[in-house]
């Protein structure tokens, strides 16, 4: 049975999944380059593809493809099907593949698999290959991600990354199931702190980040498949790989970005958090430096020995959350949001606002003052998400360093947590007889 604190952070990765298909119905500019319907053609173009001579006429189709006009792709599309000379029929197929207008595939494939020249079915299979990613939106794939984790990439004709995501995905949430599903015994009677499972907490933050960078994953693909062309600013190009190993990465560390804007943000982080949970810091009887270990998983440990179990808990918790938050806040709803009549700076201060929105059900607990909580910790994580947005837009629209912030930043918040308050961490259990 879900806990209210799962249930909690299932409402607010379904806000931020709304957010985002929110986020690409506003109105774009458009992706693909305008096509203008001119109802005429230059003569001496016009003459040159009409010329006797097969060698002015395949010169004159990359004439007429660069013209970017529905007459003069119509007049490509029949030179591809009735030109006599197959080096000519070649030369329009190959112009048709720079137009970026996916319409022409079917006769692109056609050729391919119809004309009787080898040169004019190898020139049209690979202009019809180069005009398939024109043919999907980023941003529809974008919107089936967030339907399942990797579901856009059945709709860029993927199935087998689309498995791999629905695989892993599952593999995680059964994990997580059979945990909640022992929780809250555990063998000599012993009960979870507060009754929610860590192993339950770390699977369903897999889960929700694993679908959150699915989005941004399909979402990316679709736009390096056409390689950018049609957008203002460029998208994050980073792999999972790549997301994970940022934190520990020497030259990502290095900006001052990372080592100076972590202390600050770490700082403003206490002091909120103070002020929203006076308790946060100091729930117990006692500290880490008193000696007496930490309690792991119900078995007690010397101090040197928890303080790397939790904190090893702790990185496995936080790293998900830094790769998920970063690729569909920044990679996607702030890259997406750029695009439109918002514009670069627009783009920013919404997605900044959705960020710290999204985060608002975290400070519901059923406590009275929950309400208070939230006005005032959303207002902050605004201004962290207009931070880590600043970020992404002065590393070049790079995820690296907005991902090595994000972690430092809840990581070492977690670590401040644990060494004033050992027994109030969630992979600490109690004795106690099971209900």
């Amino acid at each position: 049975m879900a806990t209210r604190d799962n249930i909690e952070r299932w409402a607010a990765c379904a806000l931020a999944v709304v957010v985002a298909l929110v986020a690409f119905a506003a109105p774009a500019r458009a992706e693909e380059d305008e096509i203008l319907d001119d109802p005429w053609l230059p003569r001496a173009v016009l003459a040159r593809a009409a010329s006797p001579v097969p060698g002015e006429r395949a010169g004159a189709t990359v004439e007429l493809a660069a013209l970017r006009t529905l007459r003069a792709e119509n007049l490509l599309v029949v030179m591809l099907q009735r030109d006599y000379d197959p080096s000519v029929r070649a030369a329009a197929a190959r112009a048709l593949g720079t137009t970026h207008n996916p319409e022409h595939i079917q006769a692109l494939r056609w050729a391919a698999d119809s004309d009787h020249g080898p040169g004019v079915r190898e020139a049209a299979s690979g202009a019809a290959d180069a005009l398939a990613p024109f043919a999907v939106s980023p941003k529809w794939a974008a919107a089936y991600s967030t339907l399942c984790p990797g579901c856009g990439y059945f709709y860029l004709h993927q199935p087998r990354r689309a498995a791999t995501y629905l695989g892993s995905a599952a593999a995680l949430a059964l994990i997580g199931i059979h945990a909640a599903e022992d929780n809250p015994t555990r063998p000599n009677g012993l009960r979870l702190q507060d009754h929610d499972d860590p192993l339950d907490t770390l699977t369903f933050l897999a889960v929700q980040n694993l679908w959150f960078y699915g989005i941004f994953a399909a979402y990316r693909d679709a736009r390096v498949a056409r390689a950018d062309l049609g957008y203002r600013y460029p998208v994050a190009k980073e792999q999972m790989t790549d997301l994970l190993a940022a934190p520990f990465n020497p030259r990502v560390l290095a900006s001052p970005w990372v080592w100076a804007g972590v202390p600050v943000l770490l700082g403003a982080g206490v002091l909120i958090t103070k002020l929203v949970s006076p308790t946060a810091f100091g729930q117990g009887a006692r500290s880490l430096s008193d000696g007496k270990g930490v309690n792991f998983f119900g078995y007690h440990y010397g101090t040197a020995g928890g303080v790397a179990l939790g904190e090893t808990y702790n990185a496995g918790l936080y790293l998900p959350v830094a790769v998920g938050e970063e690729s569909l806040f920044r990679g996607v709803i702030q890259s997406g949001l750029s695009e439109t009549s918002l514009g670069l700076w627009g783009g920013w201060a919404a997605s900044s606002a959705i960020f710290g929105g999204a985060h608002f059900f975290n400070y519901f607990d059923g406590s009275r003052n929950e309400f208070n909580r939230a006005a005032v910790a959303v207002p902050y994580l605004m201004a962290t998400g207009g931070y880590l947005g600043l970020v992404y837009i002065n590393s070049d629209f790079s995820l690296l360093r907005n991902t090595a912030v994000h972690f430092w930043y809840d990581f070492l918040l977690g670590t401040i947590s644990f060494i004033a308050d050992p027994e109030h961490q969630p992979w600490v259990v109690q004795y106690g007889m099971p209900l």
